[in-house]
């Protein structure tokens, strides 16, 4: 299992601290518009340390490449990406165990955006399955329990039953391509800012 400590948190904490006045709706559009790569402004999620790949108390997160032609929905695309990136750490590990990820079920918070739902396309190069519900602890603890009551016979069957497909998306090979020599550079922040951070660390 990979866990990436501040996904969802890194967006909530960048509204909070940069756009508090706005809803997430009115902070993400125009992210549709900003290209892939947020005109060379990365973003790495480890604003509360890191667990995977690295276990990491004092690593800490950065905007690397800014410049004063970036705006709020620059920022706003990086940090999706680099949570995005991040999630590609974990299942690289598993593409390096000899598992095939050629789709992935996008629940949650990032499932409600059809620009994030495409960009974890093109990251994850897999085909991304958005469900009619977003509920995914709910939903499992239901299917549990109707499994548990005997309602179905197996649990694929009761999954069969609970977990409806909405709509997916493909990705883009040109995206996948610029993606990739992105996540690259995402790879080196870590061993780049690493001992920075730790030196950092008796400040905070």
């Amino acid at each position: 299992m990979g866990v990436t400590l501040a996904a969802g948190y890194s967006l909530s904490w960048f509204k909070d601290t940069f756009a508090a006045d706005k809803s997430f709706d009115v902070l993400l559009q125009g992210i549709d518009q900003v290209p892939a790569g947020s005109n060379g402004l990365l973003f790495t999620p480890y604003i509360v340390g890191e667990r995977t790949p690295h276990p990491d108390a004092n690593i800490r997160g950065s905007f690397i490449g800014m410049d004063a032609g970036h705006k709020l929905e620059h920022f706003g695309r990086a940090v999706m990406e680099g949570i995005t990136f991040s999630l590609r750490e974990s299942i690289d590990i598993l593409r390096g165990a000899g598992k095939t990820v050629n789709e992935v079920i996008s629940i949650g918070g990032g499932a409600k955006n059809e620009a994030w739902l495409q960009m974890q396309a093109d990251v994850f190069n897999a085909t991304i399955v958005k469900l009619e519900s977003e509920q995914g602890p709910a939903m499992g603890a239901a299917m549990l329990a109707a499994y548990g009551c005997g309602w179905f016979p197996s649990l694929q069957e009761c999954a069969t039953a609970f977990i409806r497909p909405a709509k997916s998306h493909e990705p883009n090979p040109e995206t996948v391509a610029v993606y990739d020599g992105l996540f690259a550079l995402y790879q080196e922040v870590y061993g780049q800012t690493r001992s920075l951070n730790d030196r950092l660390a008796e400040y905070r």
